[in-house]
């Protein structure tokens, strides 16, 4: 694996690393691939055998099973140029950071015989800590987040252009570029968060453990003003949209990435040290660990979940009812309202043929 995630002497040699990264990829090499928005390696630690999962609609809670392949998703990161190509760069990146995460899984959870248990090293964290920021950010939840943001903003500023039947029938969306153009950005504040946090492998005496298409789950300490939704006095513009479901990694208590059926990565409160770098949980607790987790999970995810066929209780697990990304706080406008009351659901706009035409329209 090339060492471009790893810890450098400065910020100088990190940017040469990154630039003769970026000179010597074929930047094309994935466009109209199939691209898994969890990783394919990952979703194979929670399939059969013969690469099958138990999925279940986050919307209906209809169950099937379906193939590893089924859950992909066409060029969901491929980006539109200014010269009217396609650049699958993001794509390539991605899967540099999960085959470096792939192999310290197997290091530590598959060759368990031969090897003693230990804590991640140096250049197991920065590979690590890259992927969980990643995996946070890739996924349906920021870019339909996004397209959200962006329709409230049109109709909130263009009251005299836009009616009431618009406003509720009319979804004004952004281009998938601008979540690309995001991603580094957000990734990297997720990143130096991960990396003041001490991690453990949690080990369940039984495989209880699901999964979504956000697997990475953020348990957080809030206030009662935003349980209740409550607006302070002298709010500014920028404080009126804010994200549901918690505040971020940067006030998370604990930040969680289950890799196997069986075995959660935990990120611990900064400033706690000299934690176990392996807990294990027997009986009740793992009954009681694994019931939590998965409620979690179900509430984190905006399309499916998923788990090994023979999950004991997946197909009568609850489902609760999705629920908007975001809520919107300010004088009660229309726009407002419509944000409030939709639920999550997967971004309206992919990459198509079409986006490269705007593109060129847009330069002429």
């Amino acid at each position: 694996m090339t060492d471009l995630l790893q810890p450098h002497a400065s910020d100088r040699e990190a940017d040469r690393r990154a630039r003769e990264w970026l000179g010597n990829l074929d930047h094309q090499a994935a466009v109209g691939k199939r691209h898994h928005i969890v990783p394919r390696f990952l979703l194979a630690r929670f399939a059969s055998e013969d690469g099958k999962l138990r999925v279940r609609n986050r919307r209906d809670g209809k169950a099937s099973t379906r193939s590893i392949n089924d859950l992909a998703v066409r060029d969901f990161y491929t980006a539109v140029t200014d010269s009217s190509g396609l650049d699958s760069s993001l794509e390539s990146l991605l899967s540099t950071v999960e085959a470096g995460t792939a192999e310290i899984l197997r290091q530590h959870l598959d060759f368990r015989a031969f090897v003693k248990p230990r804590a991640f090293t140096l250049e197991e964290r920065a590979t690590l800590d890259a992927f969980v920021a990643m995996q946070a950010v890739r996924g349906m939840r920021i870019r339909r987040s996004i397209e959200v943001i962006a329709d409230y903003s049109v109709k909130l500023l263009n009251p005299d252009r836009i009616t009431e039947e618009d406003i509720r029938d009319v979804d004004f969306v952004p281009h998938p570029n601008d979540h690309l153009k995001m991603f580094g950005n957000l990734a990297e504040r997720a990143e130096e968060t991960l990396k003041t946090r001490s991690t453990s492998l949690i080990h369940l005496d039984k495989p209880l453990l699901i999964i979504g298409d956000e697997p990475v789950l953020v348990e957080s300490e809030r206030d009662e003003s935003v349980k209740r939704g409550a607006s302070k006095p002298g709010t500014a513009p920028e404080d009126l949209v804010r994200l549901e479901g918690g505040r971020g990694f940067a006030n998370a208590e604990v930040i969680m990435l289950p890799v196997t059926p069986a075995v959660l990565l935990a990120y611990w409160p900064p400033g706690r040290r000299n934690l176990p770098a392996e807990v294990h949980l027997i009986g009740e607790e793992t009954q009681s660990f694994g019931e939590e987790l998965n409620l979690l999970m179900t509430g984190s995810a905006i399309d499916w979940v998923a788990a090994r066929p023979d999950h004991p209780s997946f197909d009568s697990l609850e489902l609760p009812p999705p629920q908007p990304l975001l809520t919107v706080h300010d004088y009660g406008s229309s726009a407002a309202a419509r944000v409030n009351s939709t639920p999550a659901r997967r971004p309206i706009r992919r990459l198509r043929h079409d986006d490269i035409l705007e593109v060129e329209s847009e330069q002429i």
